[in-house]
């Protein structure tokens, strides 16, 4: 079944994630090893947001296809 539940939730875990990456950055010195692994940590977040959008979209997509065989 196609219900975007899944999709979701990884993109709500992504955002999450980036918050506390977000945090870590704004609160951490600049240059610190801490600092600089929430970089990448966001960047790693910011791929999972995007990639949960584009199953997202696929699945609407496909409920579409779907309504308009049916019809």
């Amino acid at each position: 079944m196609i219900d975007g539940s899944t999709s979701l939730a990884g993109i709500q875990k992504g955002m999450t994630s980036m918050r506390q990456q977000a945090h870590t950055v704004a609160t951490e010195n600049a240059g610190s090893r801490e600092g600089m692994g929430a970089q990448v940590g966001m960047i790693a977040s910011q791929n999972q947001i995007e990639a949960s959008v584009k199953t997202l979209q696929a699945e609407d997509r496909m409920i579409g296809s779907l309504l308009d065989v049916r019809a």
